[in-house]
């Protein structure tokens, strides 16, 4: 991707570069040399790499004696990066700052003008699952710019997309890598599953004057982006082979009723009740089965990160963080490498590779949580967050191909029916319709990993 940003310009002109030893004190000092590498691959921002010729101190950064060899930079434009016409809150680094805080176990700072008020002292609870997990990482934020919204962060590496390692062939000519280990990928699922458990349930631990100013952060920018996608999603339905215009609006319906009644209402809600002393403060727990979260919101490949001996895996882009609910996350992530599984230059190794990544994810995942992951409420948030991503992503993904599109387009309205009008009405038995060319039995292997009753071969 081509960045409208000038990164190069921006450091020039940066207080956080340290002047540069110059021997002759005739001649000025000025700000180190660096090499700036643009990065693809991201939708919201426009992102970078900047490489020093030797690790320097940052003058803004969080800790003074550290020293940094790199790091990574992200300009918020007000727009999506990829579409100009698409406007986007920069208030999104915001959230990610303040994600990245709560994350790594740093002072929380809400009000970078007032940093004594502004600030909430840290909690461990989400920082202790981190540590928990080694071979998970997530970048410190260094700095925050809320002039030029630029946003400072650890460089964690340079990782692969887990979709891109997971397909890349061991036998292309232009790949020099080893084929992956399986053991190897077995651990990093299960640890990055388990590691989703105990995140999202540390989330419902969490202060609620910490969650409610969090969610105000999201709900700024998170709306438009939720209107958004109802209405993509009936653009890309319009069309679609099988569908009459009752069933698509049907469908939108869903989507929308996910989205907007899930996120806001209960955000709302949760707002009155702490209020009127029903819920007196300490967290977000609730007996409801759609129990929420805090989650990415935006839970992508694109988002985990992996080094070439798959004993790393770095999470990335949290902009979107806020309410959520760990149904929708995994549908959401399940539904981008089903994407993955049809582009026509994944490999039959590739898709089974995919297949298997999943599966011990989401074994981990139900084995830390079996009765969440099997009830009827999750299955359907499920559903439809895989749906929704489904057929959304025929427009983003341009390497699919016709077939690639008719079989993603598929399986995706295939998930929006088996969602069913309520919880009670699942309908699982229109996953499995019509032929397997949109992967039914690869998609049903990998549900039944999650507790979905799913029939026999």
């Amino acid at each position: 991707m081509t960045s409208n940003f000038d990164f190069s310009s921006y450091l020039s002109s940066a207080n956080l570069l340290p002047p540069r030893h110059n021997a002759n004190p005739n001649e000025a000092n000025d700000n180190p040399q660096f090499e700036v590498t643009v990065l693809s691959g991201g939708y919201t921002n426009f992102t970078a790499r900047v490489t020093f010729p030797e690790p320097i101190s940052l003058a803004a950064a969080n800790s003074s004696t550290r020293t940094y060899e790199s790091v990574i930079l992200k300009h918020a434009p007000p727009h999506l990066a990829t579409d100009s016409t698409i406007p986007m809150s920069v208030a999104r680094q915001a959230t990610e700052a303040r994600a990245l805080e709560l994350i790594t176990g740093a002072p929380i700072q809400f009000d970078q003008d007032n940093p004594v008020e502004g600030v909430v002292e840290s909690t461990k609870a989400v920082k202790e699952v981190l540590d928990r997990y080694p071979i998970i990482q997530v970048p410190a934020a260094i700095h925050y710019d809320t002039e030029k919204n630029v946003i400072w962060l650890e460089d964690l590496g340079d990782l692969k997309s887990v979709a891109d390692a997971l397909t890349t062939s061991s036998s292309d000519a232009a790949s020099a890598e080893d084929p992956i280990p399986e053991s190897a990928l077995q651990e990093l699922a299960t640890q990055l599953g388990s590691f989703l458990v105990e995140f999202y349930q540390a989330s419902k631990t969490l202060p609620a004057e910490l969650v409610d100013r969090l969610i105000a952060l999201s709900n700024v920018y998170t709306s438009g982006t939720f209107e958004y996608l109802v209405n993509s999603t009936r653009d890309a339905l319009d069309g679609a082979p099988g569908i009459d215009e009752k069933e698509k609006e049907e469908l939108v319906k869903r989507v929308e009723a996910s989205l907007t009644d899930k996120q806001m209402r209960k955000a709302r809600q949760r707002a009155e009740k702490v209020a009127l002393g029903i819920v007196h403060g300490d967290s977000i727990q609730t007996d409801d089965e759609e129990n929420p979260c805090l989650g990415m919101v935006d839970f992508w490949p694109g988002s985990v990160l992996v080094n070439p001996d798959w004993n790393k895996c770095g999470l990335i882009d949290w902009e979107y963080f806020g309410m959520s609910d760990e149904a929708s996350e995994l549908g959401m992530f399940l539904a981008h490498i089903h994407i993955t599984k049809f582009k026509p230059s994944t490999s039959p190794e590739g898709q089974e590779r995919l297949g298997k990544f999943m599966s011990a994810l989401f074994q981990a995942y139900s084995r830390h949580s079996p009765s969440n992951a099997r009830s009827k409420g999750f299955q359907r948030r499920f559903l439809i967050s895989h749906g929704r991503e489904l057929v959304n992503g025929i427009g983003m993904y341009k390497d699919l191909g016709a077939k690639g599109s008719q079989n993603v387009m598929e399986a995706g309205v295939r998930s929006l029916r088996a969602a069913g009008p309520s919880s009670d009405e699942l309908n699982l038995e229109a996953l499995w319709e019509e032929s397997d060319e949109s992967g039914g039995i690869w998609l049903g292997e990998i549900l039944s990993s999650l507790g979905f009753l799913v029939p026999e071969a």
